[in-house]
Parts: structure tokens; sequence; C-alpha cells
């Protein structure tokens, strides 16, 4: 996941929901990452005070044909 320069995230207005991976939701530093990028993302790069965020974990996964092998669905890039 890339980091937002400041001042250059997109305003978001309304509701918001984030879909994060179990290695993201669980790992702190990982989700304190995830959370400055979303903080960005709605124009504010100190906080999310006064936005509706709802985090959610990832519930979706894809099953390679090969190797059956199971990964989320929404992997990390």
């Amino acid at each position: 996941m890339a980091t937002m320069p400041k001042g250059e995230g997109a305003k978001v207005s309304g509701p918001i929901r984030v879909t994060l991976p179990i290695s993201v939701a669980y790992d702190l530093d990982k989700f304190q990452r995830a959370l400055a990028n979303v903080a960005a993302m709605v124009g504010c790069t100190g906080c999310t005070s006064g936005v509706d965020v709802t985090f959610l974990h990832a519930r979706e996964f894809v099953v390679d044909p090969a190797s059956l092998q199971v990964r989320e669905a929404a992997g990390e890039r």
C-alpha cells in the first residue's frame, strides 16, 4: 500500500468502508499506516475524527485451481 503525500489526498464525503486483509488488521504498524492513508484520502493527514469510517475484515477468498492454495480476494499488492 503506497503512502499518499501530505495534502494530495482526494476529499471524500459521507461514510466510507475499508476492507482490511487479516495481515493488516492484526499488525499494528501496518494498520496504522493504512489508517494514515485513509486519513489522507479524506483530506486530513492528522486524524479521521468526524469521518464515519467502518473497518471490515476481508472475507472473500480465491482458490488457485492448480495448487488449491487459498488467498484473500483483495490480496496485498
